[in-house]
Protein backbone atom coordinates (compact mmCIF):
# COMPACT_ATOMS: atom_id res chain seq x y z
CA UNK A 1 0.00 0.00 0.00
CA UNK A 2 1.32 3.46 -0.94
CA UNK A 3 2.35 5.85 1.82
CA UNK A 4 -0.11 8.74 2.06
CA UNK A 5 1.34 12.23 1.63
CA UNK A 6 -0.46 15.55 1.98
CA UNK A 7 1.44 18.44 0.47
CA UNK A 8 1.02 22.12 -0.16
CA UNK A 9 1.05 22.46 -3.98
CA UNK A 10 4.30 24.42 -4.21
CA UNK A 11 8.09 23.95 -4.33
CA UNK A 12 8.06 21.70 -1.25
CA UNK A 13 6.59 18.84 -3.32
CA UNK A 14 8.40 19.37 -6.62
CA UNK A 15 11.25 16.90 -5.90
CA UNK A 16 8.93 14.16 -4.60
CA UNK A 17 6.74 14.43 -7.71
CA UNK A 18 9.86 14.45 -9.90
CA UNK A 19 11.06 11.20 -8.34
CA UNK A 20 8.08 9.34 -9.90
CA UNK A 21 8.23 7.05 -6.88
CA UNK A 22 4.97 5.08 -6.65
CA UNK A 23 5.62 4.19 -3.00
CA UNK A 24 4.10 7.61 -2.20
CA UNK A 25 0.56 8.74 -2.95
CA UNK A 26 0.47 12.55 -2.97
CA UNK A 27 -2.66 14.55 -2.24
CA UNK A 28 -2.60 18.33 -2.42
CA UNK A 29 -3.99 20.42 0.43
CA UNK A 30 -2.98 23.10 2.93
CA UNK A 31 -4.77 21.36 5.79
CA UNK A 32 -5.41 17.86 7.05
CA UNK A 33 -3.02 15.15 8.17
CA UNK A 34 -1.41 12.03 6.71
CA UNK A 35 1.57 9.77 7.33
CA UNK A 36 3.77 12.41 5.68
CA UNK A 37 2.94 16.12 5.49
CA UNK A 38 4.87 18.63 3.35
CA UNK A 39 4.51 22.39 3.75
CA UNK A 40 6.49 25.51 4.50
CA UNK A 41 8.14 25.40 7.92
CA UNK A 42 5.82 28.23 8.99
CA UNK A 43 2.80 26.35 7.62
CA UNK A 44 3.58 23.23 9.64
CA UNK A 45 4.05 25.25 12.82
CA UNK A 46 0.76 27.09 12.28
CA UNK A 47 -0.99 23.72 11.83
CA UNK A 48 0.56 22.30 15.00
CA UNK A 49 2.39 19.61 13.02
CA UNK A 50 5.93 18.71 14.15
CA UNK A 51 8.84 19.35 11.80
CA UNK A 52 10.83 16.13 11.50
CA UNK A 53 12.88 17.09 8.46
CA UNK A 54 14.07 20.34 6.89
CA UNK A 55 13.84 19.83 3.12
CA UNK A 56 14.87 22.98 1.25
CA UNK A 57 16.16 26.42 2.23
CA UNK A 58 16.50 29.67 0.34
CA UNK A 59 13.10 30.05 -1.31
CA UNK A 60 12.91 33.81 -0.76
CA UNK A 61 15.22 36.77 -0.27
CA UNK A 62 14.72 40.27 1.08
CA UNK A 63 16.14 42.70 -1.46
CA UNK A 64 18.21 44.66 -0.67
CA UNK A 65 17.11 44.59 3.02
CA UNK A 66 14.13 45.81 5.02
CA UNK A 67 13.56 49.47 4.16
CA UNK A 68 10.89 52.01 5.01
CA UNK A 69 8.38 50.21 2.79
CA UNK A 70 8.90 46.53 2.00
CA UNK A 71 6.60 44.83 -0.51
CA UNK A 72 5.75 41.14 -0.29
CA UNK A 73 3.19 38.63 -1.46
CA UNK A 74 0.05 38.23 0.59
CA UNK A 75 -0.65 38.94 4.25
CA UNK A 76 -0.49 35.77 6.35
CA UNK A 77 2.01 34.04 4.03
CA UNK A 78 5.05 32.24 5.44
CA UNK A 79 7.24 35.18 4.40
CA UNK A 80 4.89 37.57 6.21
CA UNK A 81 5.22 35.67 9.51
CA UNK A 82 9.02 35.63 9.26
CA UNK A 83 9.23 39.28 8.17
CA UNK A 84 7.02 40.44 11.04
CA UNK A 85 9.07 38.43 13.54
CA UNK A 86 12.28 40.09 12.29
CA UNK A 87 10.68 43.55 12.44
CA UNK A 88 9.49 42.97 16.01
CA UNK A 89 12.83 41.62 17.19
CA UNK A 90 14.86 44.44 15.65
CA UNK A 91 12.21 47.13 16.26
CA UNK A 92 12.47 48.18 12.62
CA UNK A 93 10.38 51.09 11.35
CA UNK A 94 9.28 49.13 8.30
CA UNK A 95 5.84 49.23 6.70
CA UNK A 96 4.90 46.00 4.94
CA UNK A 97 2.95 46.43 1.70
CA UNK A 98 1.00 43.37 0.59
CA UNK A 99 0.33 42.41 -3.03
CA UNK A 100 -1.44 39.56 -4.80
CA UNK A 101 1.19 38.82 -7.48
CA UNK A 102 4.91 39.21 -8.01
CA UNK A 103 4.56 41.64 -10.93
CA UNK A 104 2.81 44.08 -8.62
CA UNK A 105 5.92 44.11 -6.43
CA UNK A 106 8.04 45.17 -9.40
CA UNK A 107 5.51 47.88 -10.24
CA UNK A 108 5.61 49.27 -6.69
CA UNK A 109 9.41 49.42 -6.81
CA UNK A 110 9.36 51.09 -10.23
CA UNK A 111 6.88 53.74 -9.02
CA UNK A 112 8.90 54.41 -5.87
CA UNK A 113 6.05 53.22 -3.65
CA UNK A 114 8.30 50.56 -2.06
CA UNK A 115 12.05 50.64 -1.52
CA UNK A 116 12.57 46.95 -0.87
CA UNK A 117 10.85 43.61 -1.38
CA UNK A 118 10.68 39.98 -0.38
CA UNK A 119 10.94 37.97 -3.59
CA UNK A 120 11.48 34.40 -4.80
CA UNK A 121 15.21 33.79 -4.99
CA UNK A 122 14.84 33.41 -8.77
CA UNK A 123 13.72 37.07 -9.00
CA UNK A 124 15.90 38.75 -6.37
CA UNK A 125 18.86 40.48 -8.03
CA UNK A 126 20.55 41.24 -4.70
CA UNK A 127 19.82 40.94 -1.03
CA UNK A 128 19.90 38.25 1.63
CA UNK A 129 18.02 34.98 1.98
CA UNK A 130 15.13 35.32 4.40
CA UNK A 131 16.36 32.52 6.68
CA UNK A 132 19.78 34.20 6.88
CA UNK A 133 18.17 37.56 7.61
CA UNK A 134 16.15 35.94 10.41
CA UNK A 135 19.36 34.44 11.82
CA UNK A 136 20.84 37.94 12.05
CA UNK A 137 17.84 38.84 14.20
CA UNK A 138 18.59 35.86 16.46
CA UNK A 139 15.81 33.69 15.04
CA UNK A 140 16.37 30.19 13.68
CA UNK A 141 14.06 29.26 10.79
CA UNK A 142 14.12 25.54 9.89
CA UNK A 143 14.32 26.08 6.13
CA UNK A 144 11.73 27.29 3.66
CA UNK A 145 10.20 23.84 3.12
CA UNK A 146 9.83 21.11 5.72
CA UNK A 147 8.07 17.84 6.46
CA UNK A 148 6.53 15.60 9.04
CA UNK A 149 8.05 12.20 8.28
CA UNK A 150 7.75 9.32 10.77
CA UNK A 151 10.94 7.39 11.38
CA UNK A 152 9.72 4.24 9.64
CA UNK A 153 9.40 6.16 6.34
CA UNK A 154 12.41 8.44 6.69
CA UNK A 155 14.95 6.52 4.60
CA UNK A 156 12.44 5.85 1.79
CA UNK A 157 11.38 9.47 1.72
CA UNK A 158 14.91 10.91 1.72
CA UNK A 159 15.93 8.54 -1.09
CA UNK A 160 12.92 9.56 -3.20
CA UNK A 161 13.36 13.28 -2.51
CA UNK A 162 17.06 13.15 -3.43
CA UNK A 163 16.20 11.26 -6.61
CA UNK A 164 13.79 14.04 -7.59
CA UNK A 165 16.43 16.71 -7.00
CA UNK A 166 18.89 14.67 -9.07
CA UNK A 167 16.40 14.55 -11.96
CA UNK A 168 16.05 18.32 -11.87
CA UNK A 169 19.81 18.66 -12.26
CA UNK A 170 20.04 16.07 -15.03
CA UNK A 171 17.09 17.26 -17.14
CA UNK A 172 15.50 20.40 -15.70
CA UNK A 173 13.12 21.20 -18.55
CA UNK A 174 11.55 17.76 -18.95
CA UNK A 175 11.39 17.26 -15.19
CA UNK A 176 9.60 20.59 -14.73
CA UNK A 177 7.08 19.70 -17.45
CA UNK A 178 6.30 16.40 -15.73
CA UNK A 179 5.91 18.06 -12.32
CA UNK A 180 3.59 20.67 -13.83
CA UNK A 181 1.44 17.93 -15.34
CA UNK A 182 0.81 16.51 -11.85
CA UNK A 183 0.25 19.75 -9.92
CA UNK A 184 -3.33 20.96 -9.43
CA UNK A 185 -2.23 24.58 -9.92
CA UNK A 186 0.14 25.34 -12.76
CA UNK A 187 3.42 27.27 -12.65
CA UNK A 188 5.69 28.37 -15.49
CA UNK A 189 8.05 25.46 -16.20
CA UNK A 190 10.98 27.85 -15.84
CA UNK A 191 9.93 28.71 -12.29
CA UNK A 192 9.66 25.05 -11.30
CA UNK A 193 13.16 24.02 -12.35
CA UNK A 194 14.64 27.45 -11.60
CA UNK A 195 13.53 27.50 -7.97
CA UNK A 196 14.66 23.92 -7.23
CA UNK A 197 18.07 24.52 -8.80
CA UNK A 198 18.47 27.76 -6.81
CA UNK A 199 17.33 26.41 -3.44
CA UNK A 200 19.62 24.44 -1.14
CA UNK A 201 18.67 20.83 -0.32
CA UNK A 202 18.99 20.23 3.44
CA UNK A 203 17.29 16.94 4.36
CA UNK A 204 18.31 17.14 8.00
CA UNK A 205 16.51 17.22 11.31
CA UNK A 206 15.78 20.77 12.51
CA UNK A 207 17.48 22.54 15.37
CA UNK A 208 15.39 23.92 18.22
CA UNK A 209 12.76 26.15 16.57
CA UNK A 210 10.78 27.01 19.71
CA UNK A 211 11.52 30.74 19.33
CA UNK A 212 10.03 30.73 15.84
CA UNK A 213 7.02 28.78 17.08
CA UNK A 214 6.46 31.40 19.78
CA UNK A 215 6.74 34.23 17.26
CA UNK A 216 4.24 32.56 14.92
CA UNK A 217 1.71 31.53 17.54
CA UNK A 218 1.94 34.66 19.72
CA UNK A 219 2.68 37.35 17.13
CA UNK A 220 -0.06 39.57 15.72
CA UNK A 221 -0.51 39.01 11.99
Amino acid sequence: MAIKVISAPGPVCFPLIASKNDEFEIGFAKEGDASIVLDSSVGLIKRGIPIDLVLLSGLSAVSPDFGKKTALWRKGSANDYIAQAIIRREELQTQLIYVENQQEIQNLIARGEADSAILPVTSAQKGVLLEERASRAGLYVPGSCAAKVPGEYLDQFVEAYNEGIKRFHEDPESTAKYVNSVLPNKFPDGFIHGIILKMKPVLEKPKDYSDLRAEILNGKI
